[in-house]
């Protein structure tokens, strides 16, 4: 019904599979729909992989995965959005790199602020480090922490401080996320930075933090 000529029955035979998929999202069948993604019709291809996020089919994340790093494909985004819900640390280096594309940055940013799972807090760290993954990726990653209050990453973000190109972003982050536990290394960042703005930005968030009744 995958291939039928009719998009009815296509949408039909999809409707079909996700029913069965959020059922029983481990069994073989997703694998089975997995190994279909590229040799589907784009339409039906982005209802497969709905419907794989839909079931969070783990056992497909490295078929998704693959598909997701093909730039020439059709389905490269929605397959890294589908593998946020599948598999959250995997899709969050391909999201980030998908942010690069302007046309699909705000989805990849929402994406990266529902990717979750084992390993996903280690992504995040790995790629705000990340160097290669230049300045677009990296400020999608920060935009994220900030949206999901991803206060796991706060000790992270006094390393970027120092970045000229991502400056601005993490300080909006440690805005949000820094609490008066991380006095201390706020107090140490303060001390360190050299760029002004930067420094009265933390020293106003320290005063804040230091009162918290005044908050």
């Amino acid at each position: 019904g995958l291939t039928a000529p009719s998009e009815e029955v296509r949408r039909a035979a999809v409707e079909e599979l996700r029913d069965q998929l959020v059922a029983a999202p481990q069994a073989p069948l997703a694998l089975q729909v997995g190994a279909r993604l590229a040799a589907v019709d784009g339409a039906t291809g982005r209802l497969l992989l709905a419907a794989l996020a839909e079931a969070q089919a783990s056992a497909t994340a490295a078929q998704v995965a693959r598909l997701a790093m093909q730039k020439d494909s059709p389905l490269r985004a929605e397959a890294a959005l589908a593998l946020a819900e599948i598999n959250g640390a995997q899709a969050v280096p391909l999201l980030a790199e998908l942010s690069s594309d302007p046309q699909q940055q705000e989805a990849a940013v929402l994406a990266l602020t529902k990717a979750a799972g084992p390993g996903v807090t280690a992504a995040f760290i790995a790629g705000l480090k990340d160097t290669s993954l230049g300045p677009v990726g990296r400020t999608a990653l920060l935009k994220a922490a900030t949206l999901r209050n991803y206060r796991a990453l706060t000790p992270t973000l006094f390393s970027l401080l120092g970045d000229e190109v991502l400056r601005a972003e993490t300080l909006k982050a440690l805005l949000k996320l820094a609490r008066p536990e991380d006095l201390p290394a706020l107090q140490t960042a303060a001390e360190v930075v050299t760029h002004g703005a930067t420094k009265a930005a933390l020293e106003r968030l320290i005063a804040k933090l230091a009162k918290p009744s005044e908050k």
